[in-house]
């Protein structure tokens, strides 16, 4: 598995984060992660889809890379509507980000966060 890519495009709607919940936990599972880690990646690939949320996007772009671990980057495309303003539950996902996975970086465009790349190693 070393070395695939799997891309997910997802409306930007709470509802669809147990679809990239899923689609995380299964692919780490094929990657060969505990259980621990399987967990740690599902909190955090939903954590960063409500992030990019809050930036209001038509559509998240998600990419997964198996390698030397797990790493995701997700994008957030389009605007459906303004962006609201940053809030404290913000800092809290990137809290919860940070200490959930190896590498995190988190981009943002005038105070709006626009995409999440983070990696998490067995």
């Amino acid at each position: 598995m070393s070395g695939d890519v799997i891309r997910l495009e997802v409306p930007a709607r709470p509802e669809y984060i147990l679809a990239v919940r899923l689609v995380v936990s299964a692919v780490a599972e094929r990657g060969g992660f505990s259980i621990e880690d399987i967990e740690d990646l599902k909190v955090a690939s939903a954590e960063a889809c409500i992030l990019l949320m809050d930036s209001a996007p038509e559509t998240l772009d998600i990419r997964i890379t198996v390698g030397d671990g797990l790493s995701l980057e997700i994008k957030a495309l389009g605007q459906r509507g303004a962006a609201a303003k940053p809030s404290s539950e913000e800092g809290l996902s990137q809290y919860l980000l940070e200490a959930l996975v190896d590498d995190c970086e988190i981009r943002q465009e005038g105070g709006v966060v626009k995409s999440v790349r983070f990696t998490k190693r067995p």
